[in-house]
Order: C-alpha cells, then structure tokens, then sequence
C-alpha cells in the first residue's frame, strides 16, 4: 500500500496512476477533506509515502508524518521516482538550477521535437511526471525538477542531468545555501552524463566534484581564454568550457557552432546559458549542430518569461512574472538595459530582497511597487532609483504606462519582473503573469 502525503496536482496525479495499475493508495493531507485522518493510517502496511514537492521533508521541520515514515525506515520517494522505475527502458534527461529551468526543459522538449523524436515534456514545468504518457524505449521524458523534489528524490539514475547555476533562494526550505545545494545535487545520483553551468562559485564547485565521477560538459557564457585563467576552488585553473558563449555567438570548443544573436526568444545573457545548456545536452544525447541550430530557431519561448505582450509606439511591455527572486530580476534588467525601463516590482520578498540589483538602479527610470515588498523594497531603492508605491497591479501598470507615454526616447520598456514570489496577491506565478497580461490588453 502506498500513502500519499499531500493532494495537490502531484498527489492526485499519483494516486490516479498507482490505482490504475491496481496498487492499494491511502491519502492524506492537511486539509482534511481533501484525505483519510493521519491517525487511522495503518502503517504496518505501508511499503513507501509518495510526498507532494511542497510538503516539508527536513525543513524548518518534517511534516508530522514524513517524521513518523521516517521513524519506521519507510521510504519517501517523489512521483519523479515512480516514474523513472516504471519507464526504466526510456530515456530520461533532468534540469535543475536556481534560474532558467522552465526556459531551458522547454527548449530541449522543442529542439527534440523538431527532429521527429518522441519525448515528453513535465515535471515542475507544469506537467505532474505521472500525468505525461507513457513512452517506447526509443523515447525521452524531459523533466524539470526543483529542489524541493529533488530532496527526496534519490537516484533517479537520468540518462544525462543539466544544471543551469545556483544563486541564493528557498533557504526557509533548505536552511542555507549548503542545504540548497545539498538538495539539487541529487540529481547526479546514478546519472550517466552531465552539463553544468560553470559560471558562479557553487556550480563551479559541483562542476570539480562530478565531472571527477561521470561524462561532464561545462558550459559558460563568461568565459575565459587561455591567457586568462583564474584559480577555482581547488587551486586548478580552468580556461574556456567545453561549451561557451560570447557576444552571443555559441562556441563547440573552439569553434563557432551556433549565432544566438539572431533568435529572439532567446535573447538576453541569461537565455544564452540556457540555450548553451540546452545545446551541451543535446550533444551528449547524440544530435548534430545543425539539426540543433535549425530546432532553436523556431523556439517560441515561454509564457511569464520576457514574454512581450504588446508593443505600443515606442513603450514595449514585457511579462516576466516567472522572476521570483533577485537573480531573475537582474537579468531581466540586463537584458533592456540599453531602454527607458520602467519597473514594476514586488509582491511578498525574498530573504535578500533586491540588495542584488543595486547596480542596476542607474539603468531604471521608475520603480512601481506593490505588495508586500512595499514596505521592504523602498528602504533599498532610497535616493538610489525614483519609485512609487502602487499597491496592486492594475495601479502600476496605469502609472507605468501614463509615464511612460511621456518618455521621449528611442525604447520604452514596461517590465513587469516581480522578484517577488506570488502569493500575497495571486495564486502563483502564472496567475500573475495572467493578469498582467490583460491589463495591458485593456489599456490599449
């Protein structure tokens, strides 16, 4: 008998899938309607809990029967686990990273897609991995995965694992960034090759630890020349990756492999390690250059990630509500910096708020904010950037706009890059993104 710990979208997916195949499923869930009382479950009984991502494993601390499962050696698995062991003749590649893993899972998913494979696209992208179908051996599941389903998601034995880059974030969950990374490293355990981002301390470090172990390309898109090395943590110096980017041009090793400059959905420093990424495992997974640059070009792009909504004269709107924390936000900003920005910002703030985009402040002709951050975020922005305190959303976005009507330059940008996460005022990241959308849609 398997138990079911929390009945969202996961969990439900769960149990609809072990009963199709007969297995016996207890639920359980802190709204009780919603699963049987804890105290009735009949532990002797049960061979493992399936835990939904959200539902506390060790941090702050574990839910009272992820404790009691413990206790007794009952195995926690993720519903990522169940499926790796149903489908082990497939083929299975995961991504995780701080930023730009939606981005870059749907970009494999396109790339393979366009060249006629068979593969599937799931996990924390929006897919439960037990709602995708099932797959032929000859086909790959491509599977977003998160720290918090990676906690307790061990050995999932992927085919090839990418990780994009570690900046701080979910350290209520986690406890530090040691715990953070602690948790997406799972993700190596039984993988047969990798490719890591190389470009900030934490990853660099992972990078030394597994490609000791298995099959690695690094990729950076700050690279290094030869003439230009820098010490890492081991007291090696390392040159360019295997796998690198500059100017916007892709390099395969030394050669030109790949001008992002000319796709648009993918266009900024951040998207170029994605695409990098994105590029590396497709060469480990066995497909050429060119069946790789053709699948790129066609990319659409993702919904809430600089997705342009409208463009109105010279003011562009662009819905970035997928920007949940500082990190993402930087990189929105880096990428319109060369455009009047205006700014809308906020919702309930991350433990490091927005210290991380002070440099940036020069770059913004006005910040908008709402939700909780206003009151955290004005105390950063202080004679450092000009703002104003909005409340909602439907405000900023009219106050935005009506400067910005009056800007005289070239390019005006309306950014809405939150660096926020969600949950003040909407349901989740896409909830907002929604909203943001329509409101810009009823003013023009």
């Amino acid at each position: 008998m398997y138990l079911i710990l929390g009945m969202g979208r996961s969990g439900q997916a769960a149990t609809i899938w072990l009963q199709d195949r007969n297995e016996k499923v207890i639920t359980c869930d802190d709204d009780p309607k919603k699963g049987e009382d804890s105290n009735t479950i009949p532990w002797d009984e049960i061979t493992a809990v399936i835990q939904s991502p959200g539902i506390p494993y060790s941090l702050p601390k574990p839910h009272a029967i992820t404790a009691e499962a413990l206790s007794r050696n009952i195995p926690i698995l993720s519903d990522i686990n169940l499926l790796r062991q149903s489908q082990d003749k497939a083929a299975f590649i995961g991504i995780t990273g701080t930023n730009g893993k939606s981005t870059t899972t749907a970009l494999i998913g396109h790339i393979l897609k366009a060249n006629k494979k068979d593969v599937e696209v799931g996990g924390n992208i929006g897919i439960p991995a037990l709602s995708l179908p099932q797959l032929r051996s000859s086909s790959t599941y491509v599977l977003e995965l998160s720290s918090y389903q990676l906690e307790f998601s061990s050995s999932l034995n992927l085919n090839i694992a990418a990780w994009l880059n570690i900046s701080e974030d979910h350290l209520e969950r986690h406890g530090s960034m040691d715990g953070y990374v602690k948790a997406k490293m799972r993700i190596f355990e039984g993988c047969q090759k990798a490719t890591i981002g190389i470009d900030d301390s934490y990853s660099l470090k992972v990078y030394e630890q597994i490609s000791k172990q298995i099959q690695t390309l690094s990729v950076s898109v700050s690279p290094l020349s030869s003439s230009n090395t820098s010490l890492s943590s081991s007291g090696l110096t390392r040159g360019p990756a295997d796998i690198w980017v500059s100017q916007g041009t892709l390099f395969d090793g030394g050669s030109p492999a790949i001008d992002l400059n000319f796709i648009p959905t993918l266009k900024g420093k951040h998207n170029h390690q994605n695409a990098a990424i994105a590029y590396a495992t497709m060469r480990l997974h066995g497909l050429s250059t060119h069946s790789i640059q053709n699948a790129m070009v066609t990319f659409p792009g993702l919904a809430h990630r600089l997705e342009i909504v409208s463009e109105n004269n010279n003011i562009l709107f662009v819905n970035d509500s997928k920007a949940t924390n500082a990190d993402a936000t930087a990189k929105a900003l880096d990428t319109y910096q060369d455009a009047s920005i205006y700014w809308i910002a906020g919702g309930r703030p991350k433990s490091n708020g927005i210290t991380p985009l002070i440099p940036y402040f020069s770059k913004i002709k006005h910040a908008f904010l709402i939700g909780e951050a206003e009151a955290d975020f004005p105390k950063t922005l202080d004679s450092k950037a000009s703002y104003s305190k909005c409340g909602d959303l439907n405000t900023a976005v009219e106050r935005a706009f009506d400067m910005a009507q009056k800007d005289n330059s070239k390019q005006a940008v309306i950014l809405f890059s939150p660096a926020c996460a969600s949950f003040d005022q909407f349901k989740d990241f896409e909830h907002r993104g929604e909203v943001f959308r329509n409101l810009v849609r009823s003013l023009l």
